[in-house]
């Protein structure tokens, strides 16, 4: 059953006023994990997919409102607009969210991932840091309506803790580059020999970060305890990568970091590449103007 976007939004209102309550409570009583990682590789690919094709979505109506209403939360109203619509895109490749069964396993990964995206997405957009991506995320489900018209109304997105979103974040770029590492070696991307060796020294960067936070007691707090976890779980992953690296021979095995190889000469070695890359480009410009 479709709805009109004014309906929506004057009936979907009332109702959010009791959603916030409820939220506060699963807040304060929701033990944070992350073990929504143990499927974080189709969470990638579903991610991808919303954030590629979002824009020909169907159903626009409401991320228009809240562009015109709340795109004064973001650094560029645009932004508001789009990820509202990748956001509809991603909870519609999730149709176990629609099951609210916290007996469901997938439920409650999808849940966690979806919680993720979301303050992720927010607080890499938003202006104030100090905004509460819950509030904007609330914003968001009040203006929308999913593809079958029905309301969006998810008790489980609150404000993650910064250390803990800084932390998943870095879990995240890691398994993003292990899933085009990956593709590389699957011969599903092109230019392979090239980006192998950008995705792997790209991994070294955060690896090395992780690796410090977890070394040393770093990891005694709790939630440190599970990201150092999930750590050992990606080192294992990622070395499950070198027996096809060193089967298709040294094309490969020359332009791919081994775990072992990580250290801070390779990530200093790649940031002055970078930095050497943008000289002629700088004089280029400084020339035109």
């Amino acid at each position: 059953m479709m709805y009109s976007s004014k309906y929506n939004h004057n009936f979907n209102y009332n109702i959010k006023k009791e959603q916030v309550i409820k939220k506060e409570r699963i807040y304060t009583l929701y033990i944070f994990n992350y073990e929504f990682f143990e499927n974080i590789g189709d969470y990638i690919e579903k991610a991808k997919s919303a954030e590629n094709s979002a824009a020909l979505f169907i159903g626009e109506s409401g991320c228009n409102f809240f562009m015109n209403s709340y795109g004064h939360y973001f650094k560029d109203v645009k932004i508001a607009k789009t990820v509202c619509e990748q956001f509809k895109k991603l909870y519609d490749l999730l149709p176990e969210l629609k099951s609210n069964s916290n007996s469901d396993t997938n439920y409650n990964k999808s849940s966690q991932f979806l919680n993720y995206w979301v303050n992720f997405k927010l607080r890499e957009s938003m202006q104030n840091e100090e905004d509460s991506a819950c509030d904007v995320y609330n914003y968001l489900e009040n203006s929308i309506t999913d593809s079958n018209g029905g309301y969006i109304l998810l008790e489980f997105i609150y404000d993650i803790n910064k250390d803990n979103l800084y932390n998943m974040n870095i879990l995240y770029r890691l398994y993003k580059k292990y899933t085009d590492i990956d593709g590389i070696l699957e011969n599903t991307i092109t230019r392979d020999k090239e980006l192998l060796l950008s995705f792997s020294t790209a991994c070294c960067t955060d690896y090395l970060e992780a690796k410090h936070m977890c070394s040393g007691g770093n990891d005694d707090d709790d939630n440190n305890s599970q990201f150092c976890t999930q750590l050992q779980k990606f080192e294992t992953k990622y070395k499950g990568l070198y027996h096809t690296v060193d089967s298709k021979g040294p094309d490969y095995t020359n332009n791919f970091k081994r775990l072992t190889q990580c250290n801070n000469n390779t990530v200093s070695t790649a940031v002055i590449g970078t930095t050497v890359g943008l000289v002629p480009l700088l004089v280029g410009l400084y020339k035109v103007k």
